[in-house]
């Protein structure tokens, strides 16, 4: 594949904004599983981009090294974002509510498990997938067998979310399931989801496979109906409580990763390193502001607002990330200000 950080920039910002029109629900139902598409592919791009720049490094010390600034990246933009909404996030999650020990044992928790501030989930479950695959690696595991553990990890993730109310019968299951989710969390916002797509970016940056177009076109024609299949009988057949895993995803976000990494390479006037930090500007604050634009909506006696407040909703909700990026980005060129490149 060629390898041009341009496309994944714009695809970045695309996802993101995907992701706002989910939590938005601007949308409505019959674009869910594309709408699904984003988390997984955000996977493989974090994914790619980082093992693609380990297979650069020849000694394992650089490796280590490499590693590490990466996970400080990530810890960094997940403190200043955590402290950043802090209030926001207090009052929506109820943390004020019987605070003592066993409140800041669930804060702990939710910070490296789950979210804190809302959709979070996805900086700690890319992280801790990355450094499990990385792991893996480095523990001589083959590439065949880190798919097979994410594969089961996943699929445990499809069962207890779109299928769960095909096993929520078992005693054991359900025993089984509520023990996991005591000690850590829902195991589909949480690292459990991202070992796959970590290791299919793993493989891909690589391998650098070569596919013909027109099969990955055929390929990604063929995921994409089985999984609208998958989305109709799930919905007529299962009670879904929560839609976030599909069987299908993985095979689709990869024939669509391949085809963007086969383009042609991207040019553009603009700069796309702007791209990328308004596209992390908008994943990390769009959730809040959209909670804090609910919150105002139901004290004004609106609980279920018209396409034309969600539209907005969903525009505000990118408009003001971006223009949260720019201050941002403007501010920290002063010394004293350098601490801001932390938000994106």
């Amino acid at each position: 594949m060629a390898v041009n950080g341009n496309k994944y920039d714009i695809l970045k910002l695309l996802l993101a904004i995907l992701i706002v029109a989910i939590h938005s629900t601007v949308a409505g139902m019959f674009f869910r599983p594309v709408l699904r598409l984003a988390v997984p592919l955000f996977f493989i791009i974090s994914s790619y981009l980082f093992f693609l720049k380990q297979s650069t490094l020849s000694t394992r010390k650089e490796r280590c090294r490499g590693l590490r600034k990466y996970a400080k990246r990530i810890l960094m933009l997940y403190l200043f974002w955590f402290v950043l909404l802090l209030p926001c996030t207090i009052y929506y999650r109820e943390w004020y509510v019987d605070f003592g020990l066993e409140k800041i044992v669930t804060i702990a928790r939710s910070f490296f498990f789950g979210s804190t501030f809302i959709a979070s989930w996805f900086l700690m479950a890319s992280l801790m997938g990355v450094v499990i695959v990385w792991l893996l690696s480095r523990l001589k595991v083959k590439n065949s067998w880190i798919i097979v553990i994410g594969i089961v990890a996943y699929v445990l993730c499809c069962m207890v979310s779109n299928y769960y109310s095909l096993f929520s019968s078992s005693p054991r299951f359900t025993a089984a399931y509520n023990g996991y989710i005591d000690i850590f969390t829902l195991p589909f916002n949480s690292f459990p989801c991202s070992i796959l797509f970590v290791g299919i970016g793993k493989i891909l940056a690589e391998k650098q496979f070569a596919v013909s177009n027109k099969l990955l076109w055929c390929l990604l024609f063929v995921s994409l109906v089985l999984l609208y299949v998958e989305f109709f009988i799930t919905q007529h057949y299962c009670k879904v409580l929560y839609d976030d895993c599909f069987f299908m995803l993985p095979v689709t976000c990869t024939c669509i990763f391949m085809l963007i990494g086969q383009s042609r390479p991207c040019k553009m006037n603009v700069d796309t390193k702007k791209l990328r930090s308004y596209s992390t500007v908008i994943y990390c604050c769009h959730g809040s502001i959209l909670s804090w634009m609910h919150m105002r909506l139901i004290d004004m006696g609106i609980k279920e607002p018209d396409s034309i407040l969600t539209l907005a909703m969903f525009l505000i909700a990118i408009a003001l990330p971006i223009l949260l990026g720019q201050l941002f980005m403007h501010l920290e060129r002063r010394r004293i200000l350098r601490w801001l490149r932390y938000s994106h």
